[in-house]
């Protein structure tokens, strides 16, 4: 729904909708703001009229042009399909009628139902998105026509919400506490997951992480502390100490993913990204190596072997469990950063460019190898194991490994001879489309796509040249 900006994604510059924005949104949603682009609105109560769609975190809303009210349209949980449709707006004139594109919205109401007692049954949008200097948008609503409410001010939200004002001083003190130097292992835990915790409520903190890089930086940089082995060389002997630094690492990971998550019209994520390549290409190398552990030493004392059996066993399988944990964290991060260079462009020539330059950097790291090998590993193991079905979490992990997998064979000759080479085997008698049907439900919004990038993995493992360079 947004015009292509000189990085990649849309700008907010309508300090008009902005203000109005402001005073009629609550002061939560406002800061959710994503995205806003002029629409025409085609409807049974509505020809060809010429409007504003919003896009928050949680809602798309319409607003009049120029705007006197904000009238919610779908809850963004409710999305159940988008899918791209091939046909032309006839009002249009054509230079305008051959750059837009359609895409169908088709969602099922919940909360529209509740609150207005009208909404039934699936519905379908229709909404432009445009690749040149078209203006003029559609957007077109089958099923009786659109259901419009004012958006209220919620005086009883579940749970405390802060001004933008508020936001931010909490933001910088969130920042300062981590710049200390003197923070323990568990200080950096606790602010870490508390940064992590509140930029899953409230937009505005990812806007404010990528205002500068400083904190990127930061995170990026304590991971370097900790991984693929630790600085201290008191962990490289002392278990329990590596899963503490395991642990922050997997929450480092985590909040990284939540601010790369979202964040597509954030120019600044782009630019920062784009200044600070070594940092960018330090975390690549960080995601893609497996982490070091303890390994036992001599034990001279039996009574003290019998004594602490148990107990090391216990921390072992804890070191398992935590790197399965930030191997399955690791691939998501690498997911978003992926979807970075496919979606904008940073700087460079053209969008394919820039993805086939993150993967040639890739194939050149050593550790790729065995990275790849893990991610094939693991999905054979997902769709092999067992015929449960596989939850909602898991879901979206195969989906996020799929789409690893397309990009290595795309973009990587190296990686994608390494993956015909090595594993044709395993997509031939494991990974393969009865298996991929009994382990995700139908009822999975992922599944869908999951199902499409599942067959385009399968072509380009048996193709013998699909590297786009």
């Amino acid at each position: 729904m947004a015009s292509p900006a000189r990085c990649g994604f849309p700008a907010r510059k309508n300090s008009r909708l902005d203000a109005f924005l402001r005073r009629h949104l609550p002061p939560e949603v406002y800061d959710a703001v994503r995205a806003y682009e002029q629409c025409i609105v085609v409807s049974d109560s509505e020809k060809h009229t010429l409007k504003y769609v919003v896009l928050t975190d949680r809602l798309i809303y319409l607003t009049e042009n120029p705007p006197k009210s904000i009238r919610r349209v779908v809850a963004l949980r409710d999305i159940v399909a988008i899918d791209l449709i091939d046909d032309y707006p006839e009002f249009l004139s054509p230079p305008d009628r051959e750059t837009n594109q359609h895409i169908r919205i088709i969602y099922y109401s919940t909360i529209l139902k509740k609150e207005c007692e009208k909404s039934k049954g699936v519905r379908k949008f229709l909404f432009p998105f445009h690749h040149a200097n078209a203006n003029n948008k559609k957007v077109k609503e089958e099923n009786n026509g659109p259901i419009f409410w004012r958006g209220k001010k919620s005086n009883s939200l579940n749970e405390s919400i802060f001004r933008s004002e508020e936001k931010i001083k909490h933001f910088g003190q969130l920042k300062s506490e981590l710049f200390l130097k003197d923070n323990t292992l568990r200080k950096i835990l606790c602010l870490i997951t508390e940064l992590k915790v509140t930029a899953q409520k409230n937009f505005i903190l990812k806007r404010l992480f990528w205002k500068t890089s400083d904190l990127f930086y930061f995170l990026v940089n304590k991971l370097h502390e900790y991984l693929p082995e630790s600085r201290d060389k008191n962990a490289l002997h002392n278990t329990s100490q590596r899963a503490d630094e395991l642990v922050v690492c997997i929450e480092i990971i985590q909040t990284l993913g939540r601010m790369f998550r979202e964040t597509e019209t954030e120019s600044l994520r782009l630019n920062i990204l784009a200044a600070k390549k070594g940092t960018l290409f330090n975390l690549l190398v960080i995601l893609i190596s497996e982490p070091q552990i303890p390994k036992s030493g001599p034990v001279f004392d039996i009574q003290l072997v019998a004594d602490s059996t148990l107990v090391e066993m216990s921390l072992d399988d804890e070191l398992q469990k935590l790197i399965l944990e930030y191997t399955d964290t690791a691939t998501a991060l690498l997911y978003e950063i992926l979807l970075v260079f496919q979606q904008g462009n940073i700087g460079l020539e053209s969008t394919k460019f820039a993805i086939s330059w993150i993967m040639s950097f890739l194939q050149s790291c050593p550790p790729i190898i065995t990275f790849v090998a893990s991610i094939v590993k693991q999905v054979v193991k997902g769709l092999s194991a067992s015929f449960q079905l596989l939850s909602p979490g898991r879901a979206v992990l195969l989906y996020q490994q799929f789409y690893i997998l397309k990009s290595c064979l795309q973009y990587s000759k190296t990686l994608a001879e390494y993956i015909r080479n090595n594993y044709r085997e395993e997509f031939r008698y494991f990974i393969h489309m009865p298996a991929l049907e009994k382990r995700l439900p139908l009822c999975y919004p992922i599944t869908q796509p999951t199902t499409q990038l599942f067959h385009e993995v399968l072509k380009l493992v048996e193709q013998k040249q699909s590297v786009k360079c």
